[in-house]
C-alpha cells in the first residue's frame, strides 16, 4: 500500500516536469522569427513599437513614401502568434481585432495571409515594398533582414 502512495505522489511530480520540458520545447520551436522585406525597402534597423504600427496597418507607407505591403501567415499558425507576442508584443487575437475594426469601418485594410512560409518568402521576395516573417531556421535569400527589432 505504501508503494502505491509512493509511487502516486510522485506522478504529479513527473507531469509537472513532462509539461514544463514540453513547454520549453513548444515555446522555442521556432527559435527567434527572421523579420524579411523586399530588397527595395529602405529601412534595417526599426524597433518593435515600428513594427508593430506597420504590422497593425497603422503605418502605411516606408519613410521614401513607397507602398508597405503586410504578408502575415494564418492566426491560427503558432509561428504567427510567437511572432505577435516576442516581436510585435501583442496577442494575435489583439491583432485581428485592430484589422478587423478597419474593414469594418472602411478606414484600412488587412494584411496579406499566406499559407506557408515558403509563400511567405515568393511573395516578400516579389512584391515591392513587402515585409513579413519567417522562423528563425527557415533558409532566406534575396531578401533583407531586418536587424534589431527588439525592445
Amino acid at each position: 500500500m505504501t508503494t502505491r502512495i509512493s509511487a502516486a505522489k510522485n506522478k504529479p511530480t513527473a507531469l509537472c516536469l513532462f509539461l514544463t520540458l514540453w513547454l520549453l520545447t513548444v515555446a522555442h520551436a521556432h527559435g527567434e522569427q527572421k523579420i524579411i522585406v523586399n530588397q527595395s525597402v529602405p529601412i534595417s534597423d526599426p524597433d518593435w513599437i515600428y513594427l508593430n504600427q506597420i504590422f497593425a496597418m497603422q503605418i502605411r507607407k516606408w519613410p521614401d513614401d513607397s507602398a508597405i505591403q503586410v504578408f502575415t501567415l494564418p492566426s491560427t499558425s503558432d509561428l504567427h502568434r510567437e511572432f505577435t507576442v516576442e516581436r510585435l508584443k501583442i496577442q494575435a487575437h489583439q491583432l485581428d481585432r485592430i484589422w478587423n475594426r478597419m474593414l469594418f469601418t472602411g478606414t484600412g485594410k488587412a494584411p496579406t495571409v499566406v499559407e506557408s512560409e515558403e509563400e511567405m518568402l515568393e511573395m516578400v521576395k516579389s512584391t515591392p515594398g513587402a515585409i513579413g516573417y519567417v522562423s528563425g531556421e527557415y533558409p532566406v535569400s534575396d531578401v533583407k533582414l531586418l536587424s534589431g527589432a527588439q525592445e
